[in-house]
């Protein structure tokens, strides 16, 4: 199993108790509420609470991190202090612009842990993430003096430990407690079971240490033994696009998305690339066809029109079934709104995603050979099912269906609620397996999906938080 360098685990490993607790205590003062930050002045908005903060740095979907020192953008200050850290300490992960995490099992939750070693090198007060489209996330530090100083708990001590020892596979568990206790400047001493605190309140913490790895943890004080407190979760606010469709008409419609995808932006596009058709140009609208200049006039069908100026979405022709079956699907969930000529849609900078959503639900449900997205003269978009027999069935290539299952995790990430991801993604995936004669094997899971087809696998890696990381593909046996 792949981990970050020696140089930086013994900088790291005596914050990451400190840290754990740290972030408990900055976890507390956050209200509901979507997460945003603005470069030009420094400040990030938790909700309705706007907080200093620095850009620590970003992770993009090819599982890369790019520290915000390589971005140069206004007010920032933290990654430039932690580059100098690495640069003392001759750290790669802190001196390279670029940190590639794809070595990683879990290359997204490297970033993240990347973000909370970095929180703790800095000593600041909080770290945050979100996202900034489909599944890359930006990082955030704050040192805001509104966020309370953690103190040392005797009822979160264990907690805080026990999340801090396991966060790394390599991490040293005794400098983890010895920096804990270095960082709230506890008297610690070594006994012949790992080590003994002296925590606030008289109480005595003892440490058990087995095999280099924390076994167990017993907090005594005035009163007795110390019941240990639960952890308080993180915070995590889905964005309104996220909640817009209801869960169950959600789930049913986001099977359909990578099989539309294909035959939007693969089948068709492929098609048209053969026709010598230029994929800058734009196609032209005319009731019951689609016409690419001179190469292909096709036979479509208009599903809906989205106009971004009032923020909602328009049926258009219910009378064919991709339509009719979109519709009555939202009806069956109760979600009437979604199936009314007019959808007011919700103020989201994704709120178009949901008017794609919906179109390509249509087109796979409608058994289309594509979707053709045409702006208007009003700033409108209209969105249109190609039907036409003379466009072929999508390729059942291994590497475009690897292709398309990234894409589509892209695209479903802004529209999934958090709780919902890896069931949502899933099936997805098992969906887009059996449309192509690909058997789903499920000894991997949750960390992997392995399809079988012939001779090959295609195998699709998902993140702690139920996110795609990434789909490839080869002969059975020879991925490793």
């Amino acid at each position: 199993m792949e981990t970050f360098s020696d140089a930086l685990l013994n900088l790291a490993c005596p914050h990451l108790g400190w840290v754990v607790e740290q972030l408990e205590a900055f976890y507390s003062v956050l209200p509901p509420g979507e997460v945003g930050y603005d470069a030009a002045v420094g400040t990030a908005r938790f909700g309705d609470l706007e907080l200093r903060a620095d850009l620590l740095g970003t992770y993009a979907e090819d599982g890369t991190f790019q520290w915000g020192w390589a971005k140069q953008p206004p007010a920032i200050t933290a990654p430039v202090r932690l580059r100098e850290i690495g640069q003392r300490h001759m750290v790669p992960e802190l001196t390279d612009a670029m940190v590639d995490l794809t070595r990683f099992p879990d290359p997204r939750l490297a970033a993240k842990h990347l973000g909370v070693i970095a929180m703790g090198l800095l000593g600041s007060r909080g770290a945050a993430d979100f996202s900034h489209g489909g599944r890359s996330l930006t990082f955030l530090v704050t040192d805001d003096p509104r966020i309370p100083a953690a103190r040392p708990d005797p009822a979160g001590l264990a907690e805080a430990l026990q999340t801090g020892a396991q966060m790394l596979p390599e991490a040293n568990v005794e400098e983890v407690i010895s920096g804990y206790a270095a960082h709230h400047r506890l008297a610690a001493r070594p006994v012949s079971a790992g080590l003994e605190l002296d925590l606030p309140g008289r109480h005595q913490a003892l440490v058990r240490v087995e095999h280099g790895r924390l076994s167990k943890i017993v907090v005594t004080g005035p009163d007795g033994p110390v019941i240990p407190a639960p952890r308080r979760l993180t915070p995590v606010t889905d964005p309104a696009a996220a909640t817009f469709v209801p869960a169950g008409l959600f789930a049913e419609l986001a099977r359909h998305a990578a099989a539309a995808l294909d035959r939007g932006a693969v089948a068709l596009g492929d098609h048209l690339k053969g026709l010598g058709w230029d994929p800058q140009a734009l196609p032209v609208w005319e009731p019951g066809v689609v016409r690419y200049g001179d190469v292909l006039t096709a036979r479509a069908r208009e599903i809906g029109i989205y106009r971004p100026g009032t923020g909602t979405w328009h049926w258009s022709d219910s009378e064919w079934d991709g339509v009719a079956r979109v519709r009555s699907a939202a009806r069956e969930y109760g979600a009437d709104a979604l199936a009314a000529d007019q959808v007011v849609l919700p103020d989201s900078e994704v709120q178009i995603f949901i008017a794609v959503f919906l179109a390509r639900s249509a087109v796979h449900l409608g058994r289309a050979r594509g979707l053709v997205r045409i702006p208007t003269a009003e700033g409108d978009h209209r969105f249109v099912a190609v039907i036409d027999p003379r466009v072929p069935e999508p390729s059942s290539e291994l590497d475009i269906i690897c292709d398309v299952i990234v894409s589509a995790a892209n695209f479903l990430q802004e529209l999934t609620p958090h709780q919902d991801r890896y069931a949502t993604m899933r099936a997805m995936v098992v969906d887009y397996f059996e449309a192509y004669g690909i058997a789903p094997i499920y000894v991997g899971e949750p960390q992997m999906l392995i399809g079988l087809r012939g001779l090959n696998e295609v195998r699709v890696a998902f993140s702690h938080d139920g996110t795609i990381n990434h789909a490839t593909w080869g002969m059975h046996g020879a991925l490793g």
